[in-house]
């Protein structure tokens, strides 16, 4: 925001001005050793509409490129701003997605049980604890959530609610996913569905739901992995053509969440904006 002090209607204060800084609460700052107020009210207020997240430039493809100039000279900068417009160039067989972990030695099992159903009832995409030694040789755990970046703040305040953590680390990270479809298969006791997934035609998986394998196990009084073993082996490679494809978050709670999109895209949003908008704040 800039450093020094300057003039408002109530008197001189310091860098950045009170309305300025209210408005930047929640977003990340950065020292610029420039005496002068490089953000304005007006300024904090474009960005804390427009902008949903801060990092450096994306990959990306850049389509337009504007700048916009000030009228003070700086010795040692230049008092412009610039606005990159591209489309973001992650691929259709990757996602990005927020990582969020907390180090935990005073929760109860139980508590770390309820927890995990409520933050995959909140949205998380996957939920799972790590053993790990901590300080004055205390047994933890890590609780590790692995969520959308829109959903990164509604599920870090549960972390907070539920387990009474002091701080919980956040991490973007990219990771590579198959392509999946809702898929069934013909077994000699009747269709049990599951979810198909591939990266190319030669690259294919076929997973059963444990559900309708176990109901199919229950109505013929079968064991539960004759019926897993048969619908495996029914399945025959073939790249759904009309079929939606599902977006399909397996948990360790043994459930699963699907997002159906019409036309075999990926939809989950790290929010770049509809015109796909970078916003670099120098």
């Amino acid at each position: 925001p800039g450093r020094g002090q300057i003039r408002i209607d109530h008197g001189i204060c310091t860098v950045p001005a009170p309305g300025t800084a209210e408005l930047l609460k929640g977003m990340p700052l950065v020292d610029v050793p420039v005496d002068a107020e490089l953000t304005t009210p007006t300024g904090a207020a474009i960005v804390k509409v427009l902008a949903d997240r801060f990092g450096p430039l994306p990959a990306m493809t850049i389509e337009q490129i504007g700048y916009g100039a000030g009228t003070k000279d700086f010795p040692n900068r230049a008092n412009l701003l610039r606005l990159i417009v591209g489309t973001a160039t992650v691929s259709s067989n990757s996602d990005v997605v927020m990582l969020l972990e907390t180090n935990l030695d005073d929760v109860s099992p139980e508590i770390i049980g309820h927890t995990k159903q409520k933050l995959f009832d909140a949205g998380a995409l996957d939920v799972y604890s790590t053993a790990v030694q901590m300080k004055k040789d205390r047994p933890g755990i890590i609780l590790s959530v692995i969520t959308r970046s829109a959903d990164a703040d509604a599920v870090e305040a549960l972390m907070f609610a539920e387990t009474g953590t002091f701080g919980i680390r956040r991490q973007r990270i990219e990771r590579s996913v198959r392509s999946r479809a809702a898929h069934t298969v013909e077994t000699c006791w009747g269709p049990v569905a599951g979810k198909l997934g591939w990266r190319d035609a030669g690259d294919q998986v076929f997973t059963p739901e444990f559900e309708d394998c176990a109901r199919v196990a229950n109505e013929r009084g079968l064991p539960l992995r004759e019926v897993y073993r048969a619908a495996l082996a029914a399945f025959t490679p073939t790249l759904p053509s009309d079929t939606t494809v599902t977006h399909a978050h397996d948990h360790d709670g043994g459930h699963s969440h699907d997002h159906d999109h019409d036309g075999g895209h990926s939809h989950d949003h790290d929010h770049d904006h509809d015109s796909g908008h970078h916003h670099d704040h120098g």
